[in-house]
């Protein structure tokens, strides 16, 4: 998403994350799939009233690894 697209984005119509809630009874996998599912976007949220945006460098893991050792790791 542009630096444009950002400004003109409807914040209202994201997710907020503190409504997300992490079922640790199902594997990882399962876990994250339904993360991304009430997420919708994970790489463009909200926190409260703040907007949140993700950005990786090229040189770095993506998203899904990032994704996968957290809730691999998820142990609450």
């Amino acid at each position: 998403m542009n630096h444009e697209d950002r400004r003109t984005f409807n914040t209202h119509n994201l997710v907020d994350i503190r409504h997300i809630r992490v079922n640790t009874r199902l594997r990882a996998l399962k876990r994250m799939e339904k993360y991304l599912q009430d997420i919708q976007n994970p790489y463009f949220f909200s926190c409260g009233n703040l907007t949140v945006r993700l950005a990786f460098l090229d040189k770095g893991n993506d998203l899904s690894t990032h994704l996968k050792h957290y809730f691999s790791n998820y142990n609450r």
